[in-house]
């Protein structure tokens, strides 16, 4: 089974990128295989806009929020980047760190699930932050309810070391202010974004 699922990543990555390359995708196997197959299955399906800024990223958020679980992929060499990132209140009404459950519901506060493409640059209340449009039918309320990438207090190194876990957002990816300039840094507007667990 662990040969069948490097051998079609090996295939995927091929087609994903659009020329054969000597490195799978996720060499290393951080992020699990069934969400990184359903990602590339659901990002193959836009066609030549899934690889066209050159990276894809996958969130799993089966991870707890005290580690990393926001994946960058670069589809020329297979590397993958890992981040740290806040879930929703309304997916974690325990607050354990873990994300329970997924909702596109507006105000649900909830995270929501599937493909979504990171949009424009704006300044808002939590400073630089990014809009996301959902393509799914499970995310398609993202930008009417303000589902965007930014940094937040309850996301940086301090709060996790006080806590035990990240705070949890308002169904926004949120992002320490370091590990979001690094993740804008190396990911374009327009890059696909799976979320899921």
């Amino acid at each position: 089974m662990i040969i069948r699922l490097k051998a079609l990543f090996m295939i995927m990555f091929f087609s994903i990128s659009g020329a054969a390359q000597s490195q799978p995708l996720d060499p290393d196997g951080r992020i699990q295989p069934a969400l990184l197959a359903r990602a590339i299955e659901a990002i193959e399906a836009r066609g030549h806009d899934g690889h066209a800024t050159g990276k894809i990223v996958v969130v799993d958020y089966s991870r707890h929020s005290s580690k990393e679980r926001v994946f960058v992929i670069d589809l020329e060499s297979g590397a993958v980047s890992a981040f740290r990132a806040a879930h929703g209140l309304g997916s974690d009404s325990d607050h354990d760190g873990f994300l329970d459950s997924f909702s596109s519901i507006p105000g649900s506060q909830a995270s929501p699930e599937g493909l979504l493409r990171l949009a424009e640059e704006y300044t808002g209340k939590h400073g630089q932050s990014f809009r996301l449009d959902g393509l799914d039918e499970s995310n398609k309320t993202s930008r009417a309810r303000a589902i965007v990438i930014h940094a937040a207090s309850y996301a940086e190194p301090g709060f996790l070391r006080q806590h035990g876990k990240l705070g949890r957002s308002n169904g926004c990816i949120v992002f320490s202010k370091v590990d979001l300039a690094r993740f804008i840094e190396t990911v374009p507007e327009g890059t696909f974004i799976f979320v899921g667990n």
